[in-house]
């Protein structure tokens, strides 16, 4: 049944457990559940608690919901589109970047408009001090990247990481901003873009994170 698909699939989409979902709803896990195999509908009051947890319409809990690709964009509503989580970049220089996506998150039209965005998970401190936090999301946008902005960059081939971009002559300067002093700049030749060892990917456009993640538990 499509509306059993289409709750697990936004369920998953907002990275929402069954069990989860089911205290958002006050509800049962196991009624979650019998929603998702479609051999319960879930009543009026559950699809408008639905559509507001999932921020969709309750229209498109019921109807037909698209696949995704990191290259497709949803509309939510008037005001936001989806735009996929592409795996982590490492706020750092030792994790390979993956490509996998991890779900889905949703972003204001008017800041998507214009060129390609997607979000990409921080893994690290080095930019710490301007609250790109290790587990922050960071909304990638495919712009033109200027003097002393915020910015995503491949190095080493493969790896991708987030800094602070200083052109300095023939060189681009990755500097951290960050409370751990370990964290040291990284000097990119012009040679290491031509030779495609580096590219700069696009500019930081806004950071988001749970604060929840700050609290020791």
């Amino acid at each position: 049944m499509e509306l059993g698909k289409n709750i697990r699939r936004l369920r998953k989409l907002n990275n929402l457990t069954q069990q989860s979902l089911a205290n958002q709803m006050n509800r049962s896990k196991t009624l979650i559940a019998l929603w998702e195999k479609g051999e319960r509908d879930p009543s009026s009051i559950d699809l408008k608690r639905l559509s507001e947890i999932f921020n969709v319409r309750a229209d498109d809990i019921i109807g037909s919901i698209p696949s995704f690709s990191n290259t497709e964009t949803y509309e939510l509503n008037d005001d936001q589109v989806l735009k996929p989580i592409l795996g982590v970049v490492k706020a750092g220089y030792n994790l390979y970047c993956e490509e996998n996506i991890e779900g889905y998150k949703p972003v204001d039209k008017n800041k998507a408009k214009g060129a390609e965005c997607f979000w990409l998970r921080v893994i690290g401190n080095s930019m710490n001090a301007i609250g790109i936090i290790e587990g922050a999301l960071v909304l990638v946008k495919k712009v033109i990247v200027e003097n002393n902005q915020i910015a995503v960059v491949r190095v080493n081939g493969d790896e991708a990481t987030v800094k602070q971009i200083i052109f300095n002559d023939d060189a681009v300067i990755l500097q951290p901003l960050s409370t751990d002093p370990s964290n040291k700049p990284l000097i990119l030749k012009k040679e290491d873009f031509d030779n495609n060892h580096a590219e700069i990917i696009g500019k930081v456009v806004e950071v988001s994170f749970n604060p929840n993640d700050l609290i020791d538990k």
